[in-house]
């Protein structure tokens, strides 16, 4: 008698992770080149309105005291920084990697920072506190990333405050720290901290710390806070030296 046997078509939890993997990362893929189609497309056209503008601006100058003339500059001026952010969360995972000394550039981009949170009675600190290994990694988009969690930090004190920026090696890993003295993360924006275009900011675009995110991943790294009421919020970035 032939004995027949039964073979289960059961993914593993293995493989329908990797199916999970596969799927979401073309999906990812898709929404990105929409993304950059629509991005490209729009540029055009707001480059030429903003040509036109400045140059009918420049034809009658008392339109620069006009209280609707300086609203429609100050949308145009917001439509460009988000189409500036779409290519950056667009182009966030594309590396250029070169030898670098993290050390010199984590103190270039912070003393850049500085006069502007001066001006916003802001008290920014730095702290190298080991030997910072060479690292192979793309310098305009670490510099990025420290921009951007330095503007969220500042976003973050209401009139005047302190940013900690803290660099060392550890474990054979780099760790970037910044550490504001805000009022803390609510509880009900924690699940989306990182998630694109969800922002709880009148005039945000909810990409800067998505942006961070996939800066940090394209490294092989990982980005992580915490936060607490009332005593500020603590990024860090972990990278690999190797």
């Amino acid at each position: 008698m032939a004995i027949q046997t039964n073979q289960s078509n059961t993914l593993t939890s293995s493989e329908q992770g990797s199916d999970y993997k596969a799927l979401y990362e073309d999906l990812l893929a898709q929404h990105q080149m929409i993304l950059s189609l629509i991005s490209h497309e729009v540029r055009n056209p707001v480059t030429l309105i903003n040509s036109f503008l400045q140059l009918l601006e420049s034809h009658h100058p008392e339109l620069s005291q006009d209280y609707y003339w300086l609203k429609v500059m100050e949308n145009m001026d917001f439509l460009k920084y988000l189409l500036e952010e779409f290519s950056e969360f667009n182009n966030s995972k594309t590396l250029r990697a070169q030898e670098l000394d993290l050390a010199q550039i984590f103190r270039e981009t912070i003393e850049s920072a500085a006069p502007s949170m001066e001006s916003q009675n802001i008290t920014i600190s730095l702290n190298v506190e080991s030997d910072i290994p060479t690292l192979k990694a793309d310098r305009i988009k670490l510099k990025q990333l420290i921009l951007n969690l330095l503007r969220n930090a500042a976003e973050a004190i209401s009139s005047q405050g302190t940013i900690s920026c803290s660099l060392k090696c550890e474990n054979n890993h780099i760790l970037i720290s910044i550490q504001d003295s805000g009022s803390g993360i609510p509880e009900e924006y924690k699940e989306n901290l990182f998630v694109p275009f969800v922002t709880h900011k009148q005039e945000g675009t909810g990409l800067g710390l998505a942006i961070c995110k996939r800066i940090a991943e394209a490294h092989h790294g990982s980005i992580s806070y915490c936060s607490q009421p009332g005593k500020g919020t603590k990024f860090t970035v972990i990278l690999p030296v190797n």
